[in-house]
């Protein structure tokens, strides 16, 4: 039916190689490269369209802002990326947003003038990046904004920065001693609470439930995009959303209908499946030696989804669809993959 092509966690900046804080290396100047030639496969391969999955910068870009005195900036950094992105000519970028890029100089307005988001201004100004698309007759794909409710990237006073510090203060010990993305001393899923992450707020909550409403009555499959991944299963407990199960109950109401979420936010690949939905997770392109290219290629049928992996991801996998709601009772067909889920590790 159509064909889309996933990238996520570029987070690209013109410094020298790194590492996480968990030793693990990362690309900086290669993830543009990579970017570029992802971009070209996807072009060549017939993709009719491409989603980034957020962080397309690196919060380092911030500080070599300041060190170049401005001669670099958030936004030169981000118009290379998208720029490279230019590799894919078929169709259209649709774009989701991390908290790399809320580590930076960029603002929501700034993304939605250069990435094309179309924030949607709720009560006192906050601006929120969720939105839908119909790509095909048949399927809708709908974005949600992990970083709505949030610490990085709204403004002191914010009700939707109040929220995420009530999270914080309320869960973990370590964010009152100023150590914000600390989860030393937090076990299992309480791990989430740290401020690289963020949450979902009622306002987009019944927004997502009336676009699910709506591909119901239009007889639609609906695919979920979004930064961070919502099932504990299929990443490392310390990305998940602060209210992560808010979401998960409105997607799990809607069986037969909702047959994947993809994201990005953990690093490494990532993989659940619960009521009928497959909940994957996209390596991160940054953290891929020269000359890899890591992103993923996406195939829809009638009935199923077929994943073409690049890189440091799965090589294939078929994720099949649920029957729809009313046509029988939803069985729980899952994936055939021919690599078991790598152990996932934490995006910081």
């Amino acid at each position: 039916l159509f064909t889309f092509g996933l990238l996520s966690d570029i987070q690209h900046a013109p410094v020298p190689d790194g590492h996480s804080y968990s030793g693990k290396p990362r690309y900086y100047r290669h993830a543009l490269e990579a970017t570029r030639g992802a971009s070209v496969t996807m072009d060549r391969v017939g993709c009719d369209f491409a989603v980034n999955l957020g962080d397309v910068i690196d919060g380092k870009v911030d500080a070599e802002e300041r060190r170049t005195g401005g001669v670099v900036t958030a936004a030169s950094v981000l118009a290379d990326v998208l720029a490279a992105m230019g590799g894919f000519g078929r169709g259209r970028w649709y774009h989701t947003y991390g908290n790399h890029e809320l580590y930076t100089t960029l603002t929501r307005p700034h993304m939605q003038a250069a990435m094309g988001i179309p924030f949607v201004e709720e009560g006192g100004g906050e601006r929120v990046g969720y939105y839908s698309f119909v790509p095909f007759a048949g399927f809708r794909f709908v974005v949600v904004d992990t970083y709505d409710e949030a610490v990085i990237g709204r403004a002191e006073g914010s009700e939707k920065k109040e929220k995420a510090v009530e999270y914080l203060k309320a869960n973990n010990p370590n964010y009152a001693k100023g150590q914000i993305n600390a989860p030393e001393g937090l076990t299992g899923l309480s791990r989430r609470f740290v401020a690289f992450n963020g949450g979902v707020g009622p306002v987009q909550l019944a927004w997502l439930r009336s676009e699910l409403s709506a591909a119901v009555a239009s007889g639609e499959r609906v695919i979920l995009l979004s930064h961070q991944p919502f099932h504990p299963d299929s990443c490392d407990p310390m990305t998940l959303p602060f209210n992560y199960e808010a979401v998960l109950d409105v997607l799990r109401s809607f069986e037969g209908t909702v047959v994947a979420t993809f994201s990005g936010h953990t690093h490494n690949s990532g993989y659940a499946h619960d009521r009928g939905i497959h909940h994957v997770v996209v390596a991160a392109g940054l953290e891929s030696p020269p000359p890899v290219e890591t992103f993923a290629v996406v195939r829809a049928y009638e009935d199923r989804l077929e994943w073409e992996g690049f890189g440091d991801e799965w090589p294939e996998k078929t994720m099949r669809f649920p029957k729809r709601k009313g046509a029988g009772e939803c069985t729980e067909e899952g994936g055939d993959t021919k690599r078991k889920r790598r152990k996932t590790t934490k995006q910081v």
